[in-house]
């Protein structure tokens, strides 16, 4: 099944979709660049593999849920997981067997609650909306949804 692509002119919007265009962003490849600093050094930044969220294969993702050296945040994990439960709904089963225990929970929760619409999946990146389980609630925090469908985190 396909998503339909990002618009990248919403990647600065407060709103779930500009969260999940810039979480799609930090998933893509990034060629190597060299600049020079305010001493004048110069840095040189290597290339970075990745994927694109719309088209990837279903290799392309487990490659990257496969990699250790890479760092995962657990919104960019989940979100990861909400696309994959989205565009390959006939291998629920094989991606649920892949996890870990202690998230298979979360993903019969997504499975349970989605929406396929891109806002639905940016909800990942805002505090206390990362896990459907309530596992990284903070008690401190309290998420105000808007008229637009946004979001404000509303500090106790």
């Amino acid at each position: 099944m396909t998503i339909p692509l990002f618009d990248q002119t919403r990647k600065s919007e407060l709103s779930s979709y500009g969260e999940s265009v810039r979480l799609s962003n930090e998933l893509r490849a990034i060629q190597s660049f060299s600049f020079t600093n305010g001493i004048g050094k110069i840095i040189t930044v290597p290339t970075k593999w990745g994927f694109d969220v719309e088209t990837a294969d279903y290799s392309d993702f487990n490659l990257w849920l496969n990699d250790s050296t890479i760092k995962k945040s657990e919104s960019l994990f989940w979100f990861v997981i909400r696309i994959m439960a989205w565009r390959f709904p006939l291998k629920h089963i094989e991606i649920k067997t892949n996890l870990a225990d202690r998230r298979k929970l979360e993903f019969d929760l997504i499975l349970s609650q989605m929406k396929k619409e891109v806002e639905w999946i940016g909800t990942v990146s805002y505090s206390n909306m990362v896990r459907l389980d309530d596992t990284l609630t903070n008690p401190r925090n309290r998420v105000v949804k808007g008229n637009n469908d946004d979001y404000r985190i509303v500090r106790k």
